[in-house]
């Protein structure tokens, strides 16, 4: 049985949330990263490192840095400093959480980011 990636459910649910917050606040797209850029795979895997290793929140922090870097991919790094940038993560975590198949992908994708 081929099981799917969760990554890619939650990337693809990421991007969509980009492409929509784009269309609300006139946002472009970001520039695709140089080749010096380092890749989303390793910052949130230096990020999540980082993590406590006995933090009862672990795994839903490292979900979240999951969707920040994903949505600063897309829209922009720049957008980090932004003060509702926070809120626009809430506000994406919280739909997917919400989805019954995104919420398992979400839960997945925790577990993976923790394994790795």
């Amino acid at each position: 049985m081929t099981t799917i990636d969760p990554r890619q459910s939650l990337t693809a649910a990421v991007r969509s949330e980009a492409a929509a917050f784009r269309a609300r606040s006139g946002r472009q797209p970001a520039a695709s990263p140089g080749a010096a850029a380092p890749s989303l795979q390793s910052i949130v895997a230096q990020r999540v490192q980082a993590l406590a290793a006995d933090d009862p929140q672990r795994k839903q922090k490292a979900v979240r840095i999951f969707l920040e870097s994903a949505l600063l991919q897309e829209l922009g790094s720049a957008l980090a400093h932004d003060p509702a940038f926070s809120d626009l993560v809430d506000a994406v975590h919280g739909q997917m959480r919400g989805d019954a198949q995104l919420a398992v992908a979400v839960d997945q994708l925790g577990e993976l980011l923790l394994s790795a």
